[in-house]
């Protein structure tokens, strides 16, 4: 693997009448790598005092080589991804080769909506510096917070790698997005590529390297291809699936000859949105329950006692209320039932966890989570036929983003979010986004595989798809209205 920030220590031998090269010379000779950029700030710190052995800092880009930094002892790469709910970022020693720290904060531009469309409105009505500024604030805090669990300097950050989709990646770079959400949907950049992080005033080492995942499209962003690059899917003989659920729903099918990209409104049922005690998969989140006639059982990440509920908690939820008759396929709330009350004008249940206060879901809530499963399964079900395949003919499915933490494969089979695959075949990837982010810190030598899956994606458009539609009201019901569809 060739990494994409390396440490070098030469010899720096000391001039004389024999050898009168310069100093930027000499370390150019002494490193070998040519083209290589060595900036202004770099030369300054030269030492005075030559002959001794000097360590390098070295970062890799599609031009070359760049020396970022001379006389470093300790190195870091940041990997981030650009989420529009959450900014998730790993910390990443470049000498051990090993993730030293993990941090998460809120997007700050959460205050201008939940959604990527209203951020857009809000940026089209003379707020885009504010948009774009509050970003950038998240970015810094995150950075903060790794560099406080390391107890580093931000000056030994020597390279940040991000993704993030089409949207985030033009606020992250302070770009234009106005002709983005218009026809004829055209970004400002599709493939940013490298940059320094003094020009994007990111508060890491100035020479450090940005670099940025390309878009494929409009839906389909930098965390689409990272995750594609992650799951592999791009190598893949056989047709594969890589189902990415958070404030949308994106997901892709192809192997090593094509890839066909798609994306819907099925995500934000599955995260904060998805009711008042929605959240990311976290301590204290609940992952899995189990109704029984003596109690609930409620499955938390670390054990914690309980505080709200996932994307995957959500699914096991749905598909417990249905098992036991709290809820029929339609969805609503049998008010006979135990846990069954009625809040206003609505019914709501209560999630009776042992040591869980005021976990309640609403019908409105279940309702929506409907909407998102059967957006799901449709999106997946129509481009499935549009490249005239089965769910059967599909080897290996790659779950990321909220719904891939903690799934229960069979619960989600059972109210129809996914057909009838066996458990085997589906594989939860986490945060894939950051996974890519992470394998090109690791080697820089997949830009070229990055660059062979960007170029291989076709968009599928399923907004106004007439099949999506007549699909759709079907998928609502639990599992499905035509049962027979769910079977591979």
């Amino acid at each position: 693997m060739d990494p994409l920030i390396s440490i070098k220590k030469i010899k720096f031998p000391l001039p004389s009448d024999d050898d009168k090269r310069a100093d930027e010379q000499r370390i150019r000779d002494s490193l070998g790598l040519e083209p290589l950029e060595i900036p202004i700030s770099v030369l300054r710190k030269i030492p005075s005092n030559t002959g001794s052995d000097i360590s390098c800092i070295v970062g890799r880009s599609r031009c070359g080589s760049k020396l970022i930094d001379i006389s470093a002892v300790t190195s870091y790469s940041v990997a981030l991804d650009l989420g529009s709910t959450n900014l998730v970022a790993a910390l990443y020693d470049n000498v051990l080769r090993r993730i030293v720290a993990e941090a998460k904060v809120v997007n700050p531009q959460t205050r201008f909506g939940s959604d990527i469309l209203t951020r857009m409105h809000h940026s089209m009505s003379g707020k885009a510096e504010d948009v774009c500024r509050s970003l950038m604030e998240g970015v810094d805090a995150v950075i903060n917070n790794l560099c406080i669990d390391a107890d580093i300097s931000r000056c030994d950050i020597h390279a940040l790698v991000t993704a993030g989709n089409t949207v985030m990646s033009h606020y992250f770079l302070g770009l234009d997005i106005s002709r983005i959400p218009v026809s004829p949907f055209v970004p400002v950049v599709r493939k940013p590529g490298f940059f320094k992080a003094s020009d994007l005033q990111i508060g890491i080492h100035p020479e450090a390297l940005v670099y940025v995942f390309p878009n494929a499209g409009i839906y389909v962003g930098g965390d689409i291809v990272a995750g594609l690059l992650a799951s592999g899917i791009y190598e893949s003989e056989a047709p594969c699936v890589l189902i990415d659920v958070g404030t949308n729903a994106e997901i892709v099918i192809g192997s090593r000859d094509w890839l066909l990209a798609g994306a819907g409104a099925a995500g934000p049922a599955l995260e904060e949105g998805i009711a008042g005690i929605g959240r990311r998969a976290d301590s204290g989140i609940i992952y899995d329950i189990d109704i029984h006639d003596k109690g609930t059982v409620c499955r938390t990440f670390d054990n914690a006692p309980p505080q709200g509920i996932c994307g995957s908690g959500m699914v096991s939820l749905v598909s417990e209320l249905f098992r036991t008759g709290i809820i029929g396929s339609n969805g609503m709330l049998n008010p006979i039932h135990k846990g069954v009350f009625r809040l206003d004008d609505r019914f709501a249940f209560t999630i009776s966890c042992p040591s869980g206060e005021g976990l309640i879901i609403e019908q409105t809530e279940i309702d929506n989570f409907l909407r998102s499963k059967a957006a799901m399964f449709t999106l997946l079900l129509v481009m499935l036929r549009s490249v005239g395949l089965r769910f059967g003919d599909i080897q290996k499915v790659y779950v990321a983003g909220a719904l891939g933490n903690g799934i229960n494969v069979g619960k989600a089979v059972g109210i129809g979010m996914l057909p009838d695959w066996p458990a085997e075949r589906i594989i939860p990837v986490g945060n894939s986004s950051l996974k890519g982010a992470l394998m090109i810190i690791e080697d820089i030598g997949l830009l070229e595989q990055e660059d062979r899956i960007t170029n291989m994606i076709t968009y599928k458009h399923m907004h106004d798809d007439p099949e999506f539609m007549k699909e759709f009201s079907g998928a609502i019901f639990i599992p499905h209205t035509n049962p027979e569809l769910l079977k591979i």
